[in-house]
Order: C-alpha cells, then sequence, then structure tokens
C-alpha cells in the first residue's frame, strides 16, 4: 500500500515559498511518480480556489490518479 500524506493549503503554496521550495518540490515529484497518494480535505480544495493562479495551476496539473 502506497503512502498517504495530508496535505493542507500551506503545502501547495510551498512550491513557490524560496524558504519551502525545495523540500516542497521534492514531495511534490514522488506525488507525480505515484510514490505517494496526496491527501487533502474539502476545505484545502476550497481554499486553493481562492489562492494565487500559480498555485492553482500546480495543484491542476497534479495527476488525479495520485490525489
Amino acid at each position: 500500500m502506497k503512502q498517504r500524506f495530508y496535505f493542507d493549503t500551506s503545502v501547495f503554496g510551498g512550491v513557490f515559498d524560496k524558504e519551502f521550495d525545495e523540500a516542497t518540490l521534492q514531495l511534490f515529484e514522488r506525488v507525480k511518480l505515484g510514490e505517494i497518494i496526496c491527501v487533502y480535505s474539502d476545505l484545502t480544495e476550497s481554499e486553493l480556489l481562492d489562492s494565487p493562479e500559480r498555485v492553482r495551476n500546480y495543484f491542476k496539473d497534479l495527476p488525479n490518479a495520485n490525489l
């Protein structure tokens, strides 16, 4: 069984934060490769709708099979 990691809204934004981008991009690379499953709540999804466009687009580009 693949590991499941819970992501809150700040994790998605971390991709574009210089302080956290390196580790966050590595984490999302594991999601893209199907090594881990990204789990998030309805609240997180709702908050992402109000996030900056680049964060929304990053979220939309993740493979659905790994979410």
